[in-house]
């Protein structure tokens, strides 16, 4: 399977010191924020337009198949793909929340969209609704409000 990986290292490291300075659970607080980053990362995920499209679209197409091909786990990357379509996301928010459920500290968390075209909407452009990509973007969001939130806290504020 030709899998992109981005490495989310230095947002863990920031998720700890958050947890740290705050005095949450650590566990928690990585489930929580592994829920925000992979819920946003799924409703970025650009859904099949007909209307921007050069040609006609399929009879009776629906889009949404790569917004719902989302698959989170623990311990190793997922290999699974789905034929479930629809804007919502809602299978693949479902699986966010029940992977983040089994996460214990120790643990690695992934998200992982299989179907072969991802890598080409992520990094080449692919969509117009997501030029810049899906999980770049949120990661460095999520990163920046976390070393924000770090800041602040050391700060006192």
């Amino acid at each position: 399977i030709d899998m992109a990986t981005i490495d989310a290292t230095e947002l863990g490291a920031f998720a700890k010191q958050y947890a740290e300075l705050r005095g949450q659970d650590l566990e928690k607080t990585s489930r929580g924020f592994f829920i925000q980053v992979s819920t946003n990362i799924i409703l970025s995920t650009p859904v099949g337009d007909p209307s921007s499209w050069k040609s006609k679209p399929p009879a009776g197409y629906v889009g949404g198949r790569l917004r719902n091909n989302w698959f989170a786990s623990v311990m190793s990357p997922s290999t699974e793909t789905t034929k479930t379509r629809g804007a919502k996301g809602s299978a693949a928010i479902k699986r966010v929340n029940e992977a983040a459920r089994s996460h214990k500290i120790g643990s690695d968390m992934y998200l992982t969209n299989n179907l072969p075209y991802v890598r080409r909407v992520e990094f080449e452009g692919w969509s117009r609704q997501a030029v810049g990509g899906m999980v770049r973007i949120n990661l460095a969001k999520a990163e920046k409000a976390l070393k924000e939130a770090v800041n602040n806290l050391n700060k006192g504020a």
